[in-house]
């Protein structure tokens, strides 16, 4: 039988504890508005979100280095929501649920052993939180083309619901996708021309399925 030190095991329960929370957490919003039962969890928000990287990394040829930062990036972007819940904008104002959510992370990330990966995903982190770089942007659409694709699955599956009960959340992506620093990047160079191109792409079909 193979022995691992409690220092190893710990080095490991400790970090996952915070992701096998995100299983148990439902998405707030579908059980606010629509009273869903059995509803999506954090977690498979989290899933779906980088099963679109993949699609969109494909698509669009990003590099592998490009693709693993867009993926770390998604794994991340909602786990201080292990500790604070999924807190809705009807709840609490961006200031105040930010503060709670920086705190969280901090939190989390004081778990990490290795501190090479602590830096780089405190790094994401804040790379994600000022929606400056392309993988930050992208991975903010993702976020809302999965919730307005999550609505359309509703939708299409639960039988009580109506284009009406699920407007609000097609209405959150229209007004993302119109907001149009959500898409650009400075025309510093061919890459960031191109990948300005691309998340106009993501934004018009994020603005498609939200019609």
């Amino acid at each position: 039988m193979v022995k691992v030190s409690k220092s190893k095991q710990g080095s490991i329960t400790d970090i996952t504890e915070y992701f096998y929370k995100l299983k148990e957490i439902p998405r707030s919003g579908w059980k606010q508005k629509l009273e869903i039962k059995n509803t999506e969890s954090v977690a498979s928000h989290t899933l779906l979100i980088i099963v679109l990287v993949f699609i969109f990394s494909e698509k669009y040829g990003f590099s592998c280095k490009k693709k693993v930062k867009l993926i770390e990036m998604a794994l991340i972007h909602d786990l201080a929501e292990s500790i604070t819940g999924d807190i809705t904008p009807e709840t609490m104002n961006n200031k105040r649920k930010n503060k709670l959510e920086n705190e969280a992370f901090g939190k989390i990330m004081c778990m990490l052993c290795t501190k090479s990966l602590k830096k780089r995903y405190l790094e994401l982190w804040h790379d994600y939180q000022t929606k400056k770089s392309f993988e930050s942007k992208c991975v903010h659409l993702l976020d809302k083309l999965e919730m307005v694709l999550q609505a359309n699955y509703y939708l299409r599956n639960r039988k009580e619901l109506t284009k009406e009960n699920v407007g609000p959340f097609f209405q959150s992506g229209r007004s993302y996708s119109s907001h149009r620093p959500n898409s650009r990047l400075p025309r510093t160079s061919k890459r960031n021309i191109q990948d300005t191109k691309n998340l106009q792409d993501i934004k018009e079909i994020l603005e498609y399925f939200s019609n």
